[in-house]
């Protein structure tokens, strides 16, 4: 695929956010931002002057061949030396791993995903019919009503939590008010944990077990819960694998993890948001063969625009910015009916008002079959809930967690996913695209909790 300049401008922008809004309409949708220099203008006998962008972008017209799978693979050799260049740079630059050398050589035998350490592979889906699930356990709890029911590894969520296809205003915001009323009784609970402890239990009760949950940075009512639910059954005998099997996550596939054809990734500042998209386009445009659209509202960053866009031209996907929250009606009409629609947003601030008011404005413009929430696994419990409590203006569905790579405890993920009752949809490991993530295993984050633990049974 060949490159050409059709045209170009250059020309002066206050910031980022105006630059790509004249650029747009100046050059339209397909304008890219070759450079941006940050100058002085204007001013008097050198004073008074003022910091400005000199911007140059242009339409680039490609040639495009019909492409080989083996073309398909170079290309997503060209995108893992993209990134690879840009870590080399900064603090933690890594080379190519050797999970990026099997990916790149085509997937083989399938292989569990807990062998994989966090590269991709997928999983074959099982013939005939499935196993009868075990009805759901109540989890027993000082306050029952703030505690997940626990859905069985793979098994979606009961019909009456269901998060899928709001596009009813009124189911629309019984789920924004279920976020909330939850929240309030999670910090109501803290609140009462912090000047009323509960006394330590013995260690033939499971004391030591709770001990190690509480050391893991479990809450310690999820800590109490989890063990009297553990002992109520004598002929469980490990731990792990008995927590592992009653954590709630989507699916045990990617393409039934995303939980629809429309799905939009929110969080704060910093998650990750961009490349966890860019993996699962490269997931499913690359190996499970469907078409992508690639759709993204973080017009405030220049660097986050041109990211997805090299991205989707690597990947070989359509890519749309959405400048404003009307546009994207037209927008999805003018691409058909792509197998999946990915939209990308802003890494807002939990504590900016104004763009999460913008948020809402684009859930209901794009009427998202799943919201997923992410969270990087190295943020502290509390401020988890202050993310959930201000991104909770949208129906959140999923959480991915990312950054699992930079933390050594895990407890805060199993408090949010019981606080809220919401599955965890993926997890990534690392920037190497697409390889560190996998789907979200509930065996898999047990393992993680306790595996620094003593003890990880009910002795």
């Amino acid at each position: 695929m060949s490159m050409k300049i059709k045209s170009q401008i250059t020309f002066q922008a206050k910031d980022e956010a105006e630059a790509l809004r004249i650029a747009g309409d100046r050059l339209g949708r397909d304008a890219v931002l070759l450079s941006t220099q940050v100058m002085k203008v204007g001013g008097f006998l050198g004073f008074f002057r003022k910091t400005v962008l000199k911007v140059s972008a242009a339409i680039l017209e490609e040639e495009r061949q019909p492409e080989t799978d083996t073309e398909k693979k170079e290309r997503l050799a060209a995108f893992q030396k993209l990134l690879d260049i840009k870590k080399a740079v900064g603090p933690s630059a890594e080379g190519v791993t050797n999970g990026e050398k099997v990916l790149l050589d085509g997937p083989k035998t399938p292989a569990p995903l807990l062998s994989g350490a966090g590269v991709y592979t997928p999983l074959p889906r099982k013939p005939g019919p499935e196993k009868e699930k075990p009805e759901k356990e109540k989890t027993v709890a000082e306050e029952p009503e703030d505690i997940m029911e626990f859905t069985p590894r793979s098994t979606p969520l009961p019909a009456e939590k269901s998060t899928l296809s709001f596009h009813s205003s009124g189911k629309l915001q019984q789920e924004v008010d279920e976020i909330s009323q939850r929240l309030n009784r999670v910090l109501k609970r803290l609140e009462t944990e912090r000047y009323d402890p509960a006394p330590a239990l013995p260690r033939d009760e499971g004391g030591e077990l709770v001990s190690h949950l509480l050391s893991a940075d479990v809450c310690e009512v999820h800590a109490r819960s989890l063990v009297q639910k553990f002992r109520e059954n004598p002929e469980e005998k490990d731990f792990i694998p008995w927590l592992g099997g009653r954590i709630s996550v989507a699916a045990n596939n990617s393409w039934d993890a995303l939980g629809g054809r429309r799905v939009m990734i929110v969080g704060p500042t910093g998650v990750g948001k961009t490349t966890t998209i860019a993996k699962l386009a490269a997931i499913h445009a690359l190996w499970e063969k469907k078409n992508i659209l690639l759709l993204t509202a973080d017009t405030y960053r220049i660097a986050a625009v041109e990211q997805l866009r090299t991205y989707a031209k690597i990947l070989g996907v359509p890519m749309d910015v959405v400048y404003e929250a009307s546009e994207i009606p037209g927008i999805l009409a003018k691409h058909g009916t792509p197998d999946l629609v990915l939209l990308d947003t802003a890494g807002r601030s939990q504590r900016d008002t104004r763009r999460l008011e913008e948020l809402r404005g684009l859930y209901d413009a794009f009427l998202p079959d799943t919201v997923h929430l992410a969270l990087p696994a190295n943020m502290k419990y509390r401020d988890m809930l202050d993310v959930v409590e201000r991104m909770g203006v949208v129906p959140l569905s999923h959480i991915i967690f990312t950054k699992l790579d930079e933390t050594t405890t895990y407890g805060a993920l199993l408090n949010i996913m019981l606080d809220f009752a919401r599955p965890a949809s993926f997890f990534t490991t690392g920037q190497n695209v697409p390889n560190d993530i996998e789907v979200a295993s509930g065996m898999r984050l047990a393992e993680r909790l306790l595996k620094n633990e003593g003890r990880a049974t009910g002795d």
